[in-house]
């Protein structure tokens, strides 16, 4: 029997919840930049991870 092929490893989704004054401070940094919360928190990390190292 024809099918699809096997799926590749799921990829590792985790929720992060914010406090309402920092979601919305996320939220109007990515309106900002034209992007995503997503993004703007993952430049923070990158930030910070650079400043550790």
């Amino acid at each position: 029997m024809v099918g699809r092929p096997p799926k590749k490893e799921k990829k590792v989704r985790e929720a992060i919840y914010f406090e309402p004054e920092l979601i919305e401070w996320l939220r109007e940094e990515a309106e900002k930049q034209k992007c995503t919360v997503s993004v703007v928190v993952n430049q923070i990390v990158d930030a910070k991870k650079a400043a550790s190292e």
